[in-house]
């Protein structure tokens, strides 16, 4: 299982660092995307769908017989099975904003095993195995060591699949408590730069599991706090999500 386990992993980091190079290109051409809406706020392009087929190609060579569940393909999760976001933070892709990544993770009997976030921006690989640490680039990653929340720099994530008024609250209890926000648009990668130490906190009410499953290994890889994820055992129903600097645990906790 182990060298199963690392095979997929270095699959993962070169197909992340390939699919992000294949989107980039894409990117440069952003005013020429044809764009669809699958949903409020929920957008999708050529360049998610290719993407996507780019990286199960490459899964398919390499592990014929391995199950995915695809944001645009969609899939039934399995025992053990990928995670795919070909194109993490689409609404800020098709705009021109510079804040996007890939997003694939590794489960295996009920575990996120392997996860993988690639920023083309910034040619930055975060990449983690469970057990087994976290790292930026092959540099290892370590949470933040905030403990207030005024000390704090949360990133807060909203989806219109949940009433605004207890993310509103949230967002009055942050900041009364002298703490501050970002919403940089791509959970993914929010969460990688939570587990790199340069955003304290991630907090949404519901996150789909192609999205938050490899952060949230990398985060718990990093020495964060999370909340159990996902809710019911299965992922396909995806959950809450928080990870956290330890210090802010407790804050958090009686949110």
């Amino acid at each position: 299982m182990t060298d199963a386990l690392d095979a997929r992993s270095a699959l993962a980091g070169r197909m992340a660092r390939d699919a992000g190079a294949f989107a980039q290109g894409y990117f440069r051409r952003w005013r020429e995307l044809t764009v669809e809406d699958k949903g409020p706020q929920d957008l999708v392009s050529e360049a998610d769908r290719l993407t996507e087929e780019l990286i199960l190609r490459r899964l398919r060579e390499a592990f014929p017989h391995d199950v995915v569940v695809g944001e645009e393909t969609g899939g039934e999760e399995a025992r053990d099975f990928w995670l795919i976001d070909p194109i993490d933070g689409t609404n800020n892709f098709v705009r021109g904003i510079s804040y996007y990544c890939v997003s694939i993770a590794y489960v295996a009997a009920g575990e996120i095993e392997i996860g993988a976030v690639y920023d083309p921006v910034l040619d930055e690989l975060f990449l983690g195995r469970r057990g087994r640490g976290a790292a930026c680039n092959g540099r290892p990653m370590r949470c933040s060591a905030a403990a207030r929340v005024s000390e704090a720099l949360f990133c807060v994530g909203h989806t219109p699949r949940l009433p605004a008024p207890p993310f509103l609250g949230l967002l009055g209890r942050i900041l009364t408590g002298g703490g501050a926000i970002r919403d940089m648009g791509a959970g993914a990668l929010m969460l990688a730069h939570v587990a790199d130490g340069r955003f304290d906190a991630y907090l949404e009410g519901h996150m789909l599991a192609y999205d938050a499953a490899a952060g949230l290994l990398l985060c718990r890889e990093a020495g964060c706090q999370t909340a159990p994820y996902p809710d019911g055992g299965r992922y396909a129903r995806g959950g809450a999500v928080v990870a956290c600097a330890p210090g802010l645990w407790p804050a958090l906790a009686m949110s």
